[in-house]
């Protein structure tokens, strides 16, 4: 792949793949209804989108517990803060 290229998927990258995997670990009522959106490996800084301003709250009252299971289910990932964005409907 380096040959071509191509590199290896960043951590960015598998956090936003296993994202329903930290979900299930830390808070299963949260699947379906937050969104991993975007990763930024250089500040550890994870943005979700909730699909209602109720589960945008809960997310931010369990961020540390989320933030723990993205680092236990992507090691690599370094996650560090957990950025809520405005309900993103559907």
């Amino acid at each position: 792949m380096i040959e071509r290229g191509l590199v290896a998927p960043a951590a960015g990258g598998s956090v936003l793949v296993q994202w329903e995997a930290v979900l299930a670990a830390a808070a299963p009522e949260l699947a379906g209804h937050v969104q991993a959106v975007k990763f930024d490996a250089d500040t550890g800084r994870l943005d979700v989108a909730p699909d209602a301003p109720a589960y945008g709250t809960k997310v931010r009252w369990i961020a540390p517990k989320l933030i723990a299971a993205a680092n236990e289910q992507v090691p690599d990932a370094r996650v560090r803060t957990l950025h809520v964005l405005p309900p993103a409907p559907g």
